[in-house]
C-alpha cells in the first residue's frame, strides 16, 4: 500500500469537500483510487459529483451515497455522463421489478450488468426472504445481484448461502445483516467450500491476534480477505492503517480499508480471475461506500 498516495488522496477530497463530509466517507472515497495506484483530481472529482447530484432530485436516496458513489463511476473507463446515465436506467429497472428506493438499490443498480434479467433478481431477493422474513430488506439488493449474475437454480444458490450463514454462525459470528451479506457473497465463489468458512474464521482471528477489534461491519471485508489468501498481509495492513492519524477517530475503518486494497491487489495479479469472483470483490467494495455513507444517506433511504 502507498500509504502517502492515500494520505494525499484524504487532503484533495478534504479540500473538494469542506470539513462538512464525513471523515469515514472521505477515508473510504480515497481508499478507492489509492488501491488502484490512482491520484484524485480534486476538480474533476467536484465535477463529477455534482453531475451525479444534479441529476436526481433533492430527496432521492442516491443524494445521502452521491460522494463514494462519485468514486465508483470515476473508476469505471467510460464517460461519467454515460455511467451515471446506466445508473439511472439500470434503477428504474430494478424499481420495476418492485424494489423499494433506497440508496442500496443505487448501489444495486451499480453493479447490475447489461444483460442480467431483473426478474431473476427479484426471485433471488423473494427467496432470501423465505429463509429470514425479518432480516432481508433493502440492504440485500446488492447480494441479489451478485447471486444473480452466478448460473443455477434460485433455490439451489440460497441455499449454498444458508450453509454458510449456518456455518459461519457455528463457527462465532453473529447472525445478522452482515452475516447475510457475507454469506451471500461467497456463494459467488460456487458451490459450498468448508474451506472457506475455515479461511474467512482464520481471517477474523488473524486480525484479533494482531490486536484489532472485529465487529459485524466488518464479516463482508472478511470474506474478501479470506478469497484473496493475503489474510496475514490484509492483517498487517489494517494494523498500519490503525496507526495512522487519518484513522485516529475511525479505527473501525482499517479492516475495510484493508480489504478494498489486498482486494485490488488480487484483481490486479490474477489475469484469470472470473466475472463471478470480480462481481463478489465489486459488490463489497461498493456496499462498504453505501455502508460507510449510511449515516448521511439515513434520512433518505426509504420510501
Amino acid at each position: 500500500m502507498e500509504k502517502k498516495l492515500l494520505v494525499e488522496n484524504v487532503e484533495v477530497l478534504r479540500r473538494a469537500a469542506g470539513n462538512w463530509m464525513d471523515r469515514r466517507l472521505v477515508l473510504m472515497t480515497a481508499a478507492q483510487f489509492a488501491a488502484k495506484g490512482q491520484k484524485i483530481d480534486g476538480h474533476a472529482f467536484i465535477k463529477v459529483s455534482d453531475l451525479v447530484k444534479s441529476s436526481t432530485s433533492m430527496f432521492s436516496p442516491l443524494r445521502g451515497i452521491y460522494f463514494p458513489m462519485t468514486g465508483l463511476i470515476m473508476a469505471k473507463d467510460s464517460h461519467p455522463e454515460v455511467e451515471i446515465s446506466r445508473l439511472h436506467h439500470n434503477y428504474q429497472i430494478l424499481r420495476k421489478a418492485n424494489m423499494r428506493s433506497s440508496a442500496f438499490t443505487y448501489i444495486a443498480a451499480y453493479l447490475l450488468d447489461e444483460e442480467m434479467d431483473a426478474s431473476r433478481i427479484s426471485a433471488i431477493y423473494e427467496e432470501m426472504k423465505k429463509h429470514h422474513r425479518f432480516l432481508t430488506s433493502y440492504d440485500d439488493y446488492p447480494a441479489a445481484v451478485i447471486i444473480a449474475k452466478r448460473d443455477g437454480r434460485v433455490k439451489e444458490l440460497i441455499e449454498i448461502s444458508e450453509r454458510y450463514y449456518r456455518g459461519l454462525n457455528e463457527k462465532g459470528l453473529w447472525k445478522g445483516n452482515n452475516l447475510q451479506f457475507l454469506a451471500n457473497m461467497l456463494v459467488m465463489c460456487g458451490d459450498f467450500q468448508h474451506e472457506l468458512v475455515r479461511d474467512v474464521i482464520y481471517t477474523k482471528e488473524e486480525l484479533i491476534r494482531r490486536g484489532l477489534k472485529v465487529k459485524e461491519v466488518h464479516y463482508p471485508a472478511l470474506g474478501v480477505i479470506a478469497l484473496t489468501g493475503k489474510i496475514k498481509e490484509a492483517a498487517s495492513l489494517a494494523v498500519k492503517l490503525a496507526e495512522m492519524k487519518e484513522f485516529k477517530w475511525y479505527k473501525e475503518m482499517a479492516i475495510t480499508v484493508a480489504a478494498t486494497f489486498v482486494s485490488q491487489d488480487y484483481i490486479d495479479a490474477s489475469a484469470g480471475l472470473t466475472t463471478a469472483i470480480h462481481a463478489m470483490i465489486q459488490a463489497q467494495q461498493a456496499s462498504a461506500a453505501a455502508v460507510t455513507a449510511a449515516a448521511t444517506a439515513a434520512a433518505s433511504s426509504g420510501s
